[in-house]
């Protein structure tokens, strides 16, 4: 794989990602909720 097809892979990636969290609004609360679940529990 090139380092062009990974870079669009990626991008393409993230893109959906994001996208699926802001138009899924269960998936995003329940990222969220993951995410400051672990960030509490890591807190010092």
């Amino acid at each position: 794989m090139t380092l062009r097809n990974y870079l669009i892979l990626c991008a393409a990636g993230s893109v959906l990602t994001v996208l699926v969290l802001l138009l899924v609004p269960s998936i995003g609360q329940t990222v969220e909720g993951l995410l400051i679940a672990f960030l509490s529990s890591n807190a010092t």
